[in-house]
């Protein structure tokens, strides 16, 4: 074989695989393996995830109006209950503005004709001594002509630094080392052998023609083939297969998990969510949940709880005893043999009333002097009664 055809069989080469140096004929690592593409549709399913989770909760809490002490069911209680424009129903608007909250660290809700909207954008300008303001208010495909007060919204914002840019910067790392991974995975189980030409292969252009196509097309079919193929070789061509040969750099599928994981767990972090409660794992479950309750709803509820006290009933309704208030106590599944026990102490002890226990169970109230009845077992008596002299009622 001459100089010059060793050349041009080599440049034929090269040519079949452009991510190959042409002057080095070496892979471009920084080319190849380092041009990552940081997908972002993990992250995305974390942080819905996070969202559906939240809001899927919250939507199961119960929005308790009171009027002077009482706890009524009326105009207002259907407004955050059940519609709050006729647009949406509660559930759909309430997890419109928890998913502002969560990618925005902020959510704008717009009361209009007695009917409330959550903003999809919106300009914040802060005041020291002086209500803060919003323009640029936008609802759907309606731009708002005219600015807003903060006494006239509610205005809800959770934490002090926007968790999603959190979230970004470290997925931006991340996201490169899972799609690394993932090629890493996919060339460590891919096809691999070694063809032998041999130095007298003829150089006719009608040979070269031939080996041009054995390369770019036989073999492509030979390595895509699902149920097993055979391939003919002549010329002395040779072909070693490679491909059950162990590599020691490759990757596995759990490589690839393990990432993800990582970035479930960092996105539960950021929410306060026990990460194995994001993931769907069942292990103490129950745990979990209480933790959950506690360290993440409970926080959204008191803040969408307080901000509604004070902009909708105001310092004066507040005082006199009229509130919202968000009662999440039932939104844990309890079985019926564990209400039975909690019913009992609770009414023995005069703590609820008969109504109270049928809200508890799920079923209507009765109403009425009856359904306001509390009971008292009578071995209890006071303190006083005790430091007088006095025994228990028998």
């Amino acid at each position: 074989m001459k100089g010059s055809d060793i050349l041009s069989l080599k440049t034929w080469f090269l040519n079949l695989f452009p991510t190959l140096n042409r002057e080095t004929g070496k892979i471009n690592l920084n080319d190849e393996f380092c041009r990552l593409t940081a997908e972002t549709y993990y992250k995305q399913l974390a942080i819905q995830t996070a969202i559906n989770l939240i809001s899927n909760t919250l939507a199961l809490a119960e929005y308790k109006t009171f009027d002077k002490g009482k706890e009524v069911k009326k105009e207002n209680y259907f407004l955050f209950n059940i519609e709050p424009n006729g647009n949406q129903n509660a559930s759909r608007f309430w997890r419109q503005a928890i998913s502002n909250m969560v990618y925005n660290n902020e959510a704008l809700v717009v009361m209009q004709d007695n009917n409330l909207y959550v903003a999809d954008d919106f300009e914040r300008h802060e005041r020291a001594f002086l209500n803060n303001y919003y323009t640029n208010i936008q609802i759907a495909n309606l731009m708002l002509g005219k600015s807003y007060e903060e006494k006239d919204v509610f205005y809800f914002a959770l934490h002090s630094v926007k968790m999603k840019n959190l979230i970004d910067g470290l997925y931006a790392d991340y996201g490169k080392l899972i799609e690394y991974s993932k090629n890493t995975y996919k060339r460590s189980n891919a096809r691999r052998g070694i063809l032998e030409i041999p130095t007298n292969y003829p150089q006719t252009p009608d040979a070269q023609e031939r080996l041009q196509k054995l390369l770019s097309e036989n073999f492509k079919s030979f390595f895509n083939a699902e149920n097993g193929a055979l391939i003919p070789l002549t010329n002395n061509l040779k072909y070693t297969d490679l491909t059950n040969q162990t590599y020691k750099n490759g990757s596995d599928s759990r490589d690839i998990r393990s990432l993800i994981d990582d970035v479930f767990d960092y996105v539960a972090i950021a929410f306060q969510i026990p990460p194995q409660l994001l993931k769907g794992s069942v292990a103490d479950s129950d745990k979990s949940f209480d933790n959950f309750m506690a360290f993440c709803i409970r926080p959204w509820a008191e803040l969408i709880e307080k901000e509604i006290n004070r902009k909708y009933y105001k310092k004066q309704g507040f005082t006199s005893g009229s509130y919202l208030k968000i009662d999440i106590s039932m939104i844990k599944e309890i079985s019926i043999k564990e209400l039975a026990l909690a019913i009992d102490i609770l009414t023995r002890d005069g703590v609820n009333t008969l109504d109270d226990n049928l809200t508890m169970l799920g079923r209507e109230k009765i109403g009425g002097e009856l359904g306001q009845q509390r009971f008292m077992t009578l071995n209890l008596t006071t303190m006083d009664n005790i430091m007088k002299g006095g025994e228990a009622s028998e």
